[in-house]
């Protein structure tokens, strides 16, 4: 049977076909073939008839054969054709994965995340005032109300001196005050734990929030090309639509990253380690029997001694030895002194 691919045909025909043994090959073909039936497989019957061919008659003909390659060809032509768009589908999460994995890579081999950290502020700061600000020139047209909610609340910073001399801001000097006071209470807290520490904290973070929001972003991808095919319904490109809304997505998904990881730096905090609860009130139960021990004129342990507390807890604490059962010696069983004599007669009867 042909393939539908004339590479097919060619390895079997070849070394790779014979095992390396000389030999010759023939196709036998039907007119129920795949190959036939898809690409004209009536008007070559219709010939055969003409020439008066019988069913099973062995048919060899110049023009079935250069038949047969020209659908080979258009088939060839059609899985070429399906390659390349796809490839051209895979093009937009090779770029996309490019640039996540370039700030992956930052993150992990970067000595110093603090640059990265100053590079993530900046971007999220201007995408905020491109939102509420824009292009408006006077202060009177900004939403600073929205402004001061959406990065007060993630950057903790204070909107008061801004209402205070709104009239004398510009855009730039807007983007520099939000900067300068949100380093301010960051070094506040780097200042506390150490930069090594904050290092430390700033690689984690980073690292988290590309991971999971970059597995939530690749299953919306899947999702996006597994219908947008239906758009040519639309009169509309699918591919072209495909890469509008994928690069859509990942504006979005960039933002989001800087946004979730500033939350997580500006807002996390040290916290001294609590005491085990159970230790707690047996340090407590303690306390208190010695308390009603010294009121009944009784003296604490000097140093040296133990006190009955003391052992008692030794005692509980220490563990139990298990019980070690011998086994006993048959009575018909050899004596184990090596008199070669029964034990009921030997040991045993003396035990007895």
């Amino acid at each position: 049977e042909r393939h539908e691919s004339r590479r097919i045909d060619r390895q079997l025909r070849g070394r790779s076909g014979r095992q390396g043994d000389p030999g010759s090959s023939i196709f036998f073909l039907s007119l129920e073939d795949d190959l036939l039936r898809l690409f004209r497989s009536d008007r070559i019957a219709s010939i055969m008839d003409r020439l008066g061919a019988q069913d099973g008659e062995v048919i060899t003909h110049p023009m079935i054969t250069k038949s047969i390659e020209k659908a080979q060809k258009k088939v060839e032509t059609q899985n070429f054709a399906i390659r390349k768009r796809l490839l051209e589908y895979d093009d937009v999460m090779s770029q996309q994965r490019e640039i996540i994995y370039d700030r992956r890579r930052v993150a992990l081999l970067e000595e110093d995340t603090r640059t990265e950290v100053m590079d993530i502020l900046e971007e999220y700061v201007d995408h905020q005032l491109d939102i509420f600000v824009g292009d408006a020139r006077h202060p009177e047209d900004w939403d600073m109300d929205s402004l001061e909610s959406e990065v007060g609340g993630i950057l903790n910073v204070s909107f008061q001196q801004i209402h205070d001399k709104l009239g004398s801001f510009t855009r730039k000097e807007l983007k520099n005050y939000i900067i300068d006071e949100a380093m301010r209470i960051y070094d506040t807290k780097e200042s506390r734990i150490g930069r090594e520490r904050m290092s430390v904290l700033e690689r984690y973070f980073i690292l988290r929030v590309i991971d999971e929001k970059w597995k939530d972003h690749l299953y919306e991808m899947d999702m996006l090309k597994e219908g947008i095919h239906l758009r040519a319904y639309g009169q509309k490109n699918p591919l072209i639509e495909y890469k509008r809304e994928a690069f859509m997505m990942f504006e979005s998904l960039i933002h989001s990253i800087n946004e979730e990881t500033l939350n997580w730096l500006w807002k996390f905090q040290i916290q001294a380690e609590p005491i085990n609860r159970e230790e707690a009130r047996q340090r407590q139960r303690l306390q208190l029997v010695h308390e009603s021990a010294a009121g009944l004129g009784f003296q604490g342990a000097s140093v040296g001694e133990e006190s009955d507390i003391q052992r008692a807890s030794k005692e509980r604490s220490r563990k139990k030895q298990p019980i070690r059962v011998e086994r006993k010696v048959g009575p018909n069983e050899p004596c184990p002194c090596g008199s070669g004599k029964k034990y009921k007669k030997c040991h045993g009867a003396i035990q007895n």
